[in-house]
């Protein structure tokens, strides 16, 4: 059978195998394409009232629990101030985590940064910038 199959095939002419390759082919396409499902919605109702319901949960965060105490007071931060800031978050947290400013008070900071100074590669200015800034959040 496939013998008589092959022989009819050669006698056919070029434009004939064509169309018959061409056809083959979406053939074999369109059999293997998922089948889509379309709903009968004409049977379902649409409700006549739709209520909302909001509620107030509270959420307590377990990822990061807060260790540290959080300031209420806002500050006004300057430019000079708030270069300080980054400076003060993007040196200190390098090599420890960061401490909040009022976690120490303006008599120990000070001396935090002039024993952290070398380490963090800071000269005097940068210092007393970071003390000014420090300062305005206690």
């Amino acid at each position: 059978m496939l013998l008589g199959f092959f022989i009819i095939f050669t006698k056919i002419d070029i434009y004939m195998k064509t169309k018959f390759i061409l056809l083959a082919s979406i053939s074999l396409l369109f059999s293997c394409a998922t089948k889509s499902i379309v709903a009968d919605t004409s049977k379902t109702t649409a409700p006549v009232e739709i209520t909302v319901v909001q509620e107030v949960v509270p959420v307590v965060n377990t990822v990061v629990p807060e260790t540290k105490p959080v300031t209420n007071n806002m500050v006004m931060l300057t430019r000079e101030l708030y270069e300080s800031k980054i400076l003060f978050e993007n040196s200190c947290n390098k090599c420890h985590n960061l401490y909040a400013p009022n976690e120490f008070s303006k008599e120990q900071w000070p001396k935090i940064l002039k024993s952290m100074q070398k380490n963090a590669e800071l000269s005097d200015s940068q210092i007393s910038g970071i003390q000014e800034y420090i300062n305005s959040q206690i």
